[in-house]
């Protein structure tokens, strides 16, 4: 079952998901719909340790619930990548000039979990591409198909219950189109 990772004082996360984009702005809700879609379709076969989180940007607040898991995969909408696509990155924490607003980049917030709380984890951006951007909400045909098959691709990634989160790495990662 995938639980809301909101309690800091909760045990450890073995993998957070974070989707994050304004579903407000077509496709830029995309990393939302993909984590939705696996916590609707997620059941009693998969351990509590996954967690799942909606956000309409990376915050600082997000840093104490990522130090305490062992992988993070962050899901978000990207114009850099064709519309319907998707690129799965792994990335690192970024020591970066200090932040001067309230949004952080994958990379920063790693950081921030590591300067902060000692945490670690092993991370990956998942990026999808976008059609639209324009306001209004509902994704795109295409990229509501890509949400989907993204969905089943990561779910099927998940670690069930008694497997550590090697599990994923250690599978073919590929999503064909």
């Amino acid at each position: 079952m995938c639980y809301n990772a909101t309690d800091p004082e909760q045990a450890a996360i073995d993998t957070l998901l974070i989707g994050y984009g304004n579903a407000l702005r077509s496709d830029d809700g995309v990393g939302p719909a993909v984590v939705e879609l696996i916590r609707q379709s997620l059941g009693e076969a998969f351990s509590a340790s996954v967690a799942c989180r909606t956000e309409l940007q990376l915050t600082p607040e997000l840093a104490a619930i990522i130090a305490r898991a062992d992988r993070v995969i962050f899901i978000d909408a990207s114009v850099a990548v064709p519309a319907g696509r998707v690129t799965i990155r792994r990335i690192t924490a970024q020591p970066t000039a200090a932040c001067l607003g309230h949004q952080f980049s994958p990379p920063q917030i790693l950081e921030l979990a590591r300067l902060a709380f000692g945490g670690v984890p092993q991370a990956w951006v998942v990026a999808v591409g976008v059609q639209s951007l324009a306001v209004g909400q509902g994704l795109t045909a295409t990229v509501a198909d890509t949400a989907r098959r993204l969905a089943g691709h990561l779910r099927y990634h998940l670690p069930p219950i008694g497997k550590p989160s090697f599990h994923w790495t250690s599978r073919n990662t590929r999503l064909s189109h």
